[in-house]
């Protein structure tokens, strides 16, 4: 059997027993802070579990997606060393929700491994708890299994906990005995195989868990009300085992990737350690097309830092392949192929998942083959230990994560110092934040200072309008900057422009129409109205009515944002943004296009949280409490050890510094303007709100008006009015068409009756009126049926170009063939063409020679004869 077919047989066995089949949980738990990846079957069960919420049906049969790469369960290092270590994999399971119990899971999973899938029974051991005595009889009662193969085993290999505390039980395993051949360890006289030993003959197919105790704080086991059952088998060892194989990755889920790895890098996969690389990029590919197709992306922190790590690794075991140049995007249609019929998600995003697998792969090739080049230098002069500094090196300058390096210096038998490594990562950080500083170029202006250089407070969260002095000024004619000890004017930045407005006193006043940082004091740019600038007591005001309209627009893109993951997935990340008064712009990694359908539903989510007049709330913390409170970070940007979080009711928290508005309400209403491209992977929505977005409504509204008077119809009916015109011009074209056509029959009846005869045979040679090129074809079958037996050749000219048709009738094919008269017909006029040889059609560029062109017809058709 394939693995779709064995896959489809465990799950149609369990709905057979009313089991109702339960999609996959996406790879990537969005919801569950607690997990980098679904690493089992039961993960989207344990609410129910918890109690936390009521199950929908008693009996679930699936089968999950799994990532074990990360924490606990990190069997990266592991993968391709070996036969049956994977970063993804599938669980095979089937759960009881307080309904039937120990004896029907027993019972099922004997049934269905060897009535079904005709394991033999000799072969197959079952193990209990040492304190399941009931387990124990019911495999001796309700199975056929040799007694001599049930066993009990401790905690450690039977007993099944979630956590320190929470749902536990003892657990059942079945094991498959895969022969003698199979023990690594038969060279050691000490050795014995056995269930649960440390060699690779006994293989775990199956652990039934039977989830009957809640563990308390204090560690005492309390009997659950309501006791569960949570099976899972491994997808890929089942497989092994039923296709009779030596390894996972000699089945079938695995050798079409491993081909196509053959393929590409033109070296044979062999199943020693020389097709370990083989074995790394097909496991590691899996993990990438799955895990992407479920919203994950590569970046630098949490599971996108594993992700990256994987794909980087199966890059690096490329090169060992000799494979240049990106490589792992092709292997995705593979994975879909084999894996899409199941999971059929993964069809949905396959453009997606390539453009970030080559994108990602692109980025980490620059940099990877120079980055060996360093390596091999500094193995060279290394003895022991990489120094932390040359580890750095290697992170910062060529993309090498520190888990890869540390891959490499083991293969050479070298260490690396960690410590060394992560004090250089702390003094990249304090870099980092010291380049965060907008550095503006104003060391050439000539200031004038009026008193002691502060830097410059920003009032503008709490007030429209301060009290204020001059620190120092530059003036030139009337154009005027200066700084000021505090203000209430936003400075340009997040994409946010600045407020504009005025700085007044009773002898001066200055139009401020620009404001930007220069490290930590506001630059203000702007024009002198009236009087000099003095050294006396300034009101700062901004436009108050601008700062609202650019507000609304900066309040909706935090709306906008959490609606375009709410709809499109989580991997949509803000790559930036721009907030006028009378417009906003919002860039996103996307990529595709975004269609109208899921536009209208982004559009209609935003307006929705408008409508519930929602009210925002802005807090300073400290930045791993506002992450921990699970504000989003945008992409790109850089934050101190301290950030301005702001909240819009439970829907949306982000990190940023600019002016909001109080309750969403006041936005009063979003419309999405455009959507469009703007770089690979990145898309652009534009939009309004406010009074623009009235105005656009307004502008709307006459135009459908004044459609409605020039078609003499009510606005409410403009649609089915347009829709009506369209359909009787679609008729009424249907119908000159016909008119045409029929025309063109009587020219040809003209033209049959002007035919000459050459050689015998009736010719057709003329020049007619078409209005496209598609009417020869038509025109084609109307003259071999009205001339029976004969050839005709006709000229047209259509926008500026010759169009030819040869027909022969088929009497006359073994003496002429039309597609070879029509390619010297078409030279004279500057073409070419061919067909078959009853008819052929060609264009030429030369109108002028289509007289010169009928002439020589009679000519070429007797040149072309065939006797």
């Amino acid at each position: 059997m394939n693995s779709n077919e064995i896959r489809k047989q465990y799950v149609d066995y369990f709905k057979k027993k009313d089991h109702e089949f339960v999609t996959s949980a996406p790879v990537i738990p969005f919801d569950d802070p607690t997990l980098l990846f679904i690493n089992a079957g039961m993960n989207q069960f344990k609410d129910i579990f918890l109690g936390k919420r009521k199950p929908k049906f008693n009996r679930v049969v699936n089968s999950q997606k799994c990532i074990r790469a990360g924490g606990k369960h990190n069997d990266l290092d592991e993968v391709g060393r070996d036969g049956y270590h994977h970063t993804f994999f599938e669980m095979l399971g089937n759960w009881s929700f307080g309904d039937y119990y120990k004896k029907e899971a027993i019972e099922w999973a004997w049934e269905l491994l060897t009535a079904v899938w005709k394991l033999p029974k000799d072969k197959l051991y079952a193990t209990v708890h040492n304190s399941d005595e009931e387990a124990f009889q019911l495999w001796e009662t309700v199975t056929d299994i040799d007694k001599s193969h049930i066993q009990y085993h401790g905690d450690k290999d039977n007993f099944w906990e979630m956590g320190n505390t929470g749902p536990c039980g003892p657990c059942s395993e079945i094991h498959f005995d895969r022969g003698e051949e199979f023990c690594n360890l038969k060279d050691n006289p000490d050795h014995q195989c056995k269930v649960n030993g440390d060699c690779h003959r006994y293989i775990e197919l199956w652990n039934l868990v039977f989830i009957q105790f809640f563990r308390d704080e204090n560690g005492k086991l309390n009997p659950l009300l309501n006791k569960f059952v949570d099976t899972g088998a491994g997808f890929e060892r089942i497989c092994q085992i039923l296709q009779n194989k030596n390894s996972n990755y000699d089945t079938d889920l695995f050798q079409p990737l491993i081909k196509k790895i053959e393929n590409i890098s033109g070296i044979k996969y062999h199943t020693d350690e020389r097709g370990t690389s083989h074995r790394v990029i097909a496991d590691h590919i899996r993990a990438l097309v799955f895990a992407i197709s479920d919203g994950g992306m590569p970046s630098n922190e949490g599971r996108g830092y594993v992700l990256r790590r994987i794909l980087r690794r199966a890059a690096r075991h490329g090169h060992l392949l000799k494979m240049q140049g990106a490589f792992l995007y092709k292997l995705v249609d593979t994975v879909i192929d084999m894996m899409g019929e199941h999971f059929t998600e993964l069809k949905d995003k396959q453009v997606h998942v390539k453009m970030i697998i080559k994108a990602e792969e692109e980025r980490f090739n620059e940099t990877l083959d120079k980055g060996l080049k360093i390596f091999q230098e500094i193995e060279k002069r290394t003895k022991n230990e990489i120094a932390g500094s040359d580890v750095f090196t290697l992170y910062d300058t060529y993309g090498f994560p520190l888990d890869l390096t540390k891959i490499m210096a083991e293969e050479k038998g070298l260490t690396v110092d960690e410590e060394g490594f992560n004090a250089e990562m702390e003094k990249q950080k304090q870099r980092a934040r010291e380049a965060a500083k907008f550095d503006l170029k104003t060391d050439d202006i000539d200031w004038i200072e009026l008193s002691e250089n502060v830097p410059t407070e920003f009032t503008g969260y709490a007030e429209n309008s301060s009290k204020c002095r001059i620190v120092k000024y530059n003036l030139e004619k009337d154009i005027v900057k200066l700084v000021l000890d505090k203000t209430p004017f936003y400075a340009e930045s997040g994409g946010q422009i600045a407020d504009t407005g005025n700085i007044v006193n009773a002898d001066c006043e200055i139009l401020i129409n620009d404001v930007q940082k220069d490290t930590d004091q506001f630059i203000h740019y702007g024009k002198l109205q009236k009087g000099e600038i003095n050294n006396k007591e300034y009101t700062a005001e901004i436009d108050i009515e601008r700062r609202m309209d650019i507000a609304r627009n900066h309040t909706v893109t935090h709306l906008l944002h959490k609606a375009l993951k709410s709809v499109l997935g989580e991997h949509i990340q803000q790559k930036g943004s721009y907030l006028h008064p009378n417009h906003l712009r919002f860039d996103f990694t996307h990529f595709r296009q975004v269609s109208k359908h899921e536009l209208d539903i982004i559009e209609r989510a935003v307006n929705i949280e408008i409508r519930k007049c929602l009210p925002l709330k802005t807090e300073v913390m400290n930045i791993e409490k506002a992450k921990k409170k699970g504000a989003v970070a945008l992409f790109g940007e850089k934050y101190g050890e301290t950030v301005r979080v702001v909240s819009i009711g439970d829907y949306s928290k982000e990190f940023c510094g600019g002016t909001h508005l109080k309750y969403t309400g006041e936005i009063g209403f979003f419309k999405i303007t455009s959507e469009s491209s703007i770089a690979a992977g990145i898309r652009r929505i534009e939009g309004i709100t406010g009074k623009q977005a009235e105005k656009y409504v307004k502008i709307l509204e006459d135009e459908i008006d004044e459609i409605g008077r020039q078609l003499n119809a009510p606005s409410s009916s403009v649609s089915d009015k347009i829709n009506k015109m369209i359909s009787e011009n679609k008729k009424l074209h249907i119908q000159l068409k016909t008119i045409r056509v029929k025309s063109a029959g009587n020219t040809l009846d003209q033209l049959i009756q002007k035919a000459v005869e050459i050689d015998g045979t009736k010719v057709v040679i003329a020049s007619i009126n078409i209005q496209n090129p598609g009417m020869m074809r038509q025109i084609s079958d109307q003259l071999r049926d009205k001339m029976k037996s004969g050839i005709g050749v006709l000229f047209a000219e259509v926008d500026k170009k010759v169009s030819i048709l040869v027909i022969v009738t088929k009497d006359l094919t073994k003496k002429y063939h039309a597609g070879k008269i029509i390619g010297k017909v078409a030279q004279i006029v500057d073409g070419q063409g061919g067909g078959r040889p009853d008819m052929a059609m060609a264009g030429g560029k030369n109108v002028a020679k289509i007289k010169d062109a009928i002439a020589r017809v009679p000519e070429i058709i007797q040149a072309m004869k065939q006797d």
